[in-house]
């Protein structure tokens, strides 16, 4: 007996499936279990600079911050090795053009010094994320479900398909979820501004690059993110 092995079915091999979001729209994050996220990106100050009265303003400012808040955020700080590469092509390229050959000694001598510190100091980027989140929530009552159901096998039956529906929850959640995060994250970078610290959200492009990076960390850092994001199958 031989048993015809169907050669259309591709294995699902994709990572994605590992994710816990599974698509962007705009510049907000849908996860799996229809909750939302929005990444902000925040500014650093140097505390070690302000005098003893200044940081105890902020440590009281940012107290009153996790205080004041009602909705769960996530903090990341995020540390990646400093990557000055652009910036010794820069010196290199003055250093061709400089016509006194003594500065043009010096350019190169300042461009082996900036190799060897980076190697041996192995200087470090810090950057700093708050992520505000947004649970799912259904308003729907059982008679709205049901008769929701009732409508959704009617129009299975008669189009061989649910996207219409499915398409229109989605629209509602996403609506849903913008007017929520749209509160919470006025509410955060309302309360960062009495620190000095200023927030920032991520479009949808820096979204996509801030995950790739998080989930794949040891990419090639001089790999560029194409600007187009629909490639990489998230929409």
């Amino acid at each position: 007996m031989s048993v015809k092995s169907n050669k259309n079915q591709i294995p699902d091999t994709s990572t994605q499936r590992y994710l816990p979001f599974s698509q962007i729209r705009e510049n907000i994050m849908i996860m799996k279990d229809d909750s939302a996220r929005v990444v902000l990106k925040c500014s650093a100050i140097n505390f070690l600079l302000k005098s003893i009265e200044e940081q105890d303003a902020i440590i009281m400012s940012f107290q009153r911050f996790l205080n004041s808040i009602d909705f769960p955020i996530q903090i990341i700080v995020r540390s990646t090795k400093l990557d000055i590469e652009a910036y010794l092509n820069k010196l290199n390229t003055l250093a061709l053009k400089q016509t006194n050959p003594l500065l043009q000694n010096q350019t190169y001598e300042y461009i082996e010094y900036l190799k060897k510190l980076i190697e041996v100091a192995q200087i470090m980027r810090k950057d700093f994320y708050i992520v505000v989140a947004v649970d799912s929530e259904w308003d729907l009552s059982v008679r709205d479900l049901s008769i929701l159901w009732k409508f959704k096998n009617f129009w299975a039956s008669i189009n061989g398909q649910d996207d219409l529906i499915k398409i229109k929850q989605q629209i509602k959640r996403l609506t849903k979820h913008k007017k929520s995060l749209s509160t919470r994250v006025n509410a955060v970078k309302t309360s960062l501004e009495s620190i000095w610290i200023k927030a920032t959200e991520l479009d949808k492009n820096d979204l996509v690059k801030f995950l790739k990076e998080y989930y794949n960390p040891t990419l090639d850092s001089m790999q560029t993110i194409k600007s187009d994001v629909e490639n990489y199958n998230l929409i």
